[in-house]
């Protein structure tokens, strides 16, 4: 009787014992994780802006063979008129106004026969030859101000001399020089082209020019 009892403790004790075994076993095992899962104890990062900071603005200047368009605010460029631009000619006035001092002997007009609207920034190159000899060359004072050209607009340079008449400062001992045409280039520019004398009608002429300087007015649009 006393030896069953014992083996009955026995095998409660080994059941009890296995039970033991398997919880511990059950409460170690982790959960397993989900693939991709991150961290606990990473969190996730976001970019956050910086206030106050701003990127430096790169200037932009105008590129070569431009100019700021007069009464612009200056922000707006246009190309300088060239050669291809330009149609040149010489117009002798032969009527002053009576109420000029200085009267100009010619004008030197420029139209804008291109395609597009250009800028006249300063004095063109002037010269006016006899043949092979002497020459009389345009000579102007100062900085002028741009002048805008649109399509088939013009812009006038009037222009002063002593004339072979008995009249201005050189006619006393003078180089003449007689002219059909003269040669200019456009400010900025380096084409040489001509431009024929007419008079107030259109008609071919010549100059007549005592001396050698021949002086420019600023241009002007008309």
């Amino acid at each position: 009787m006393r030896s069953r009892s014992l083996s009955t403790i026995s095998v409660s004790v080994l059941l009890a014992g296995l039970g033991l075994t398997a919880c511990g076993s059950g409460s170690a095992a982790a959960p397993p994780k989900p693939a991709g899962a991150a961290p606990a104890s990473v969190a996730p990062v976001s970019a956050a802006p910086i206030v106050g900071r701003s990127e430096p603005r790169a200037s932009v200047s105008p590129p070569a063979g431009t100019a700021a368009a007069a009464g612009s605010s200056g922000s707006q460029t246009l190309p300088r008129c060239s050669a291809q631009d330009l149609r040149w000619t010489v117009v002798r006035l032969t009527e002053a106004a009576a109420d000029e001092k200085d009267p100009a002997n010619a004008e030197l007009v420029a139209v804008d026969s291109g395609s597009r609207d250009c800028v006249l920034a300063g004095y063109p190159t002037l010269e006016f030859h006899l043949g092979k000899g002497p020459e009389a060359t345009g000579v102007g004072k100062g900085s002028p101000a741009p002048v805008t050209l649109g399509v088939g607009k013009k812009a006038v340079i009037a222009l002063r001399y002593s004339e072979f008449n008995g009249k201005g400062p050189d006619t006393g001992n003078c180089v003449l020089v007689t002219a059909g045409a003269a040669d200019v280039v456009a400010p900025g520019d380096s084409t040489e082209v001509r431009a024929p004398v007419v008079d107030r009608a259109g008609r071919p002429t010549q100059v007549t020019i005592c001396g050698d300087e021949v002086r420019m007015s600023p241009p002007v649009a008309r």
